[in-house]
């Protein structure tokens, strides 16, 4: 027998030796590249949902769905448009679909349903229909394709679904499903379910937002927005940090596109007292850098654009997102599996020109809140109020609250919405005076002082403050609330005018 006659394909038309591919090696270096995690891959599935227009998607990862094969299995139903039988069987085959090079929605390479499933799992068995009981099936061998007893996508043929699987919500969809997920070793189910709403939700969250439903395990994906900025998102509390930088860029077809850049503070007065535990819960923890969304989806995350700047822990508290259209994927170096970008140097000069100045003061911002916090643990203007309150006569409202020893002290600093660069509040005895991180007063005098670690005058400037929340507060409780409040308001607004630079 020939060597050209070694190997035949499912028609029994001969395989060349000589071919590009070797269908018995090339099954298995594939299941090698490029996906990071189960999450990574199943997100590729949930792409060609959303390519096919579905609204809802069904992920299920089941460890005993199969009594024959070992390893989990996963499956990934939606109601998008489905596919006919000779789709299906060229959505199989690695390249094989239209999408290649498109640049119309989400997807890109056609790759993603054939690569992904085998880096994950030896069987890929799918179902699609575009009308009600009429689905069809074929499916990808890992074994047989290794064997060489595959070397072809067999013909779609009709089938009815697994009789497992939840019956599908409208007239058409697709089931994909993975068995023999041996990629997982001993990670236990309940840790990949968590893994997967806490991965899948960040990438997916502008599309939550919009309306689409993902579960895992019958549990709805809540969004998780790495600025945590988003009222929606299941983490939030952060502020934007300046206004969005737009960058229009001339693409090679001669269109215009834009580049979307946003930057937020977490709040780190407010939660830098958490655990550690719950700090990596939150996604506090390593969680600095930027996002970098490509058709509003998440396909990488880390410290780009940043120039020289290296990133440290303070970066934790500060982050970054960049928005593009798939029209720029060359300049974004965006790779074939979407999980990763190797942008082009002249993208990485155009934004990190601006894009480093923001870090480093975003870095320092993060210092000074650090240092303040540290200050203000033995804060020697508070130790004094506190001990010298017993002096003063207690204010009216506060009389029955508090005992021979005064009133105590608390100093915090927080971005507070209106022009008074402190407020006063009491309860329980203690009074918090808090100074507007948004003021300029702040930034221009309270923030100089702890850069240049001027004990001396910064413990002055805080018994000033706390002298005036005092006279505030005997205001106040005499029934002059209002005058307090415009008075108030009327000197931050001063204050700010006056230290305006000119």
């Amino acid at each position: 027998m020939s060597p050209e006659a070694s190997h035949y394909q499912g028609d029994n038309r001969p395989l060349s030796a000589a071919s590009v591919v070797a269908p018995e090696t090339f099954i298995l270096a594939t299941r090698d590249t490029g996906y990071r995690d189960i999450a990574s891959a199943l997100a590729e599935l949930v792409d060609n949902s959303v390519q096919a227009a579905a609204t809802k998607i069904l992920i299920a990862v089941d460890e005993s769905r199969s009594a024959t094969r070992s390893g989990l299995t996963v499956s990934v139903l939606d109601n998008g448009s489905g596919m006919a039988a000779d789709a299906l069987r060229a959505a199989l085959r690695f390249g094989g679909t239209n999408r290649f090079g498109s640049r119309e929605g989400i997807g890109r390479f056609g790759m993603g349903l054939p690569n992904s499933s085998v880096s994950q799992a030896r069987r890929l068995d799918v179902y699609s229909w575009q009308r009600p009981g009429r689905a069809y099936h074929t499916y990808l061998d890992v074994d047989a394709i290794a064997r060489g007893e595959m070397v072809d996508i067999p013909i779609p043929q009709r089938s009815a679904l697994p009789a497992d699987f939840k019956k599908p919500s409208g007239p058409s969809g697709t089931l994909v499903v993975w068995s023999e997920c041996d990629r997982l070793g001993r990670i236990r189910l309940p840790r990949i379910i968590a893994k997967l709403r806490q991965t899948l939700g960040r990438i997916y969250r502008k599309y939550l937002w919009r309306g689409l439903d993902i579960q895992v395990n019958a549990h709805r994906l809540i969004s998780v927005d790495p600025l945590f900025v988003d009222s929606r998102a299941e983490t939030n509390g952060g502020r934007p940090y300046g206004a969005p930088l737009r960058y229009e860029i001339t693409t090679s077809a001669g269109r215009v596109s834009t580049v979307e850049v946003r930057f937020s503070e977490l709040p780190l007065i407010e939660w830098a007292g958490l655990s550690d535990e719950e700090k990596r819960q939150r996604g506090i923890v390593g969680g600095g850098g930027a996002s970098i969304l490509r058709a509003s989806r998440e396909i990488d995350y880390g410290w780009y654009f940043m120039g020289k700047k290296r990133r440290e822990n303070y970066d934790d508290w500060w982050r970054c997102e960049v928005s593009f259209s798939p029209e720029l994927d060359e300049l974004f170096g965006v790779t074939h599996n979407k999980q990763g970008i190797n942008p082009d140097a002249s993208l990485i000069a155009l934004l990190g020109a601006d894009l480093e100045p923001i870090a480093r003061s975003l870095n320092a911002r993060v210092r000074t809140a650090f240092q303040i916090l540290k200050d203000k643990a033995a804060s020697p203007s508070v130790t004094a109020a506190s001990a010298n309150d017993r002096f003063l006569p207690p204010p009216a409202a506060a009389v029955r609250r508090v005992n021979a020893g005064g009133l105590k002290y608390r100093l915090d600093n927080k971005p507070i919405a209106g022009p008074e660069f402190y407020s006063v509040h009491l309860r329980r005895g203690v009074v918090r005076v808090t100074m507007n991180s948004d003021h300029p007063f702040f930034w221009r005098v309270y923030r100089q002082l702890a850069d240049n670690t001027d004990k001396a005058h910064r413990d002055v400037v805080e018994r000033l403050l706390l002298a005036a929340a005092r006279a505030d507060l005997e205001a106040v409780t005499s029934g002059e609330r209002q005058y307090v409040v415009r008075l108030r308001r009327a000197w931050g607004d001063a204050l700010a005018a006056f230290l305006e630079v000119r």
